[in-house]
């Protein structure tokens, strides 16, 4: 399943078919001004019954889930690695975009031979299942 926007497939309809061809299924989201449409893709794929999602992405991706409260658990995997310009992204810009800090809660560290993973449950998703159990 390949989630995209509808001007996508417009832009170009010919990858759309070459997708379709190789026997994956395009969810296509309407275009809200470029910006992507969390709330139908979470209800469409809830209506094929997913209820948890993974997502990777960079900052942008991040960053629409966070704003919008739509994530519970972040993981963060840090790697003793120093990238210089080449391999730097610049992740400020659209984090920018939030307006309030994301605290974390039931924080878990652990180290992988030299890497680390940082876990940890995103504070209003907690203060969301306080104020409406079960």
């Amino acid at each position: 399943l390949i989630v995209t926007r509808q001007g996508a497939i417009q832009a170009n309809p010919q990858a759309a078919e070459q997708i379709r061809k190789k026997g994956a299924e395009l969810l296509v989201y309407p275009d809200t001004q470029g910006q992507s449409n969390l709330y139908f893709v979470l209800d469409e794929l809830s209506k094929r019954g997913i209820s948890q999602l993974l997502v990777e992405g960079g900052p942008s991706v991040i960053t629409s889930f966070l704003k919008e409260y739509l994530a519970d658990e972040i993981v963060v995997y840090i790697a003793p690695k120093i990238l210089g310009a080449r391999g730097s992204v610049n992740i400020t810009e659209p984090m920018a975009e939030l307006t309030e800090t994301v605290g974390l809660h039931y924080v878990d560290i652990k180290r992988f031979g030299d890497d680390v993973r940082l876990t940890g449950f995103c504070e209003k998703t907690l203060e969301t299942l306080r104020l409406h159990p079960g």
